[in-house]
């Protein structure tokens, strides 16, 4: 009769150098020592803005126009729902 311990059986051979190369592995790896962490730049969380002096929209300052009232926004649109809103507020024109 043949003894079964004598010869090894192929799967604890797969096993055991599957374990070896993991051992290998994590050698390898702190031999190398940590990957070097690459840190960009922060990015702003926000944009500075203001306020329109005309309609109170809040828009950066790069797309705003200087004006006698403050900086209002450089939408021509803008402008015309003001002068609307300006003429219906006021009410109809009174003359005595």
């Amino acid at each position: 009769m043949a003894c079964l311990a004598t010869r090894p059986n192929p799967m604890a051979k797969l096993l055991g150098l599957l374990v070896l190369l993991g051992l290998g592995w994590l050698v390898v790896k702190r031999l190398l020592g940590p990957a070097p962490v690459r840190r960009d730049p922060p990015q702003p969380r926000f944009e500075k803005t203001v306020r329109c002096a005309r309609c109170g929209v809040h828009l950066p300052p790069a797309l705003t126009r200087s004006s006698e009232v403050g900086p209002v926004c450089a939408d021509d649109e803008c402008q015309a729902r003001t002068d609307t809103r300006r003429n219906t507020a006021a009410g109809p024109e009174r003359r005595p």
